[in-house]
């Protein structure tokens, strides 16, 4: 099976499979949306859904949910990993 790399994963040495690819996409796209003040602030779940909606036409709560899950377990790692 082949995986696809993305500019972040060959840096911490792990490579996206492909049915994580829409996540990873995702993570990407929404990063630019926390808030800056005295630290790195979380990825807005209002921001996420958003994005759920107009971006992906994510409509299936189950779907929704695991969007949701995915984002914010990525978005802790890289808050914990940059401090």
């Amino acid at each position: 099976m082949r995986y696809l790399r993305e500019k972040g994963a060959a840096e911490l040495q792990n490579e996206v499979e492909p049915c994580n690819w829409l996540y990873w996409q995702a993570f990407h796209h929404l990063r630019g949306s926390r808030q800056q003040g005295m630290g790195l602030g979380p990825i807005p779940f209002s921001e996420i859904m958003a994005y759920a909606d107009s971006y992906l036409g994510i409509t299936c709560p189950v779907d929704r949910g695991r969007l949701v899950r995915m984002i914010m377990a990525m978005d802790n790692a890289e808050r914990a990993a940059m401090g």
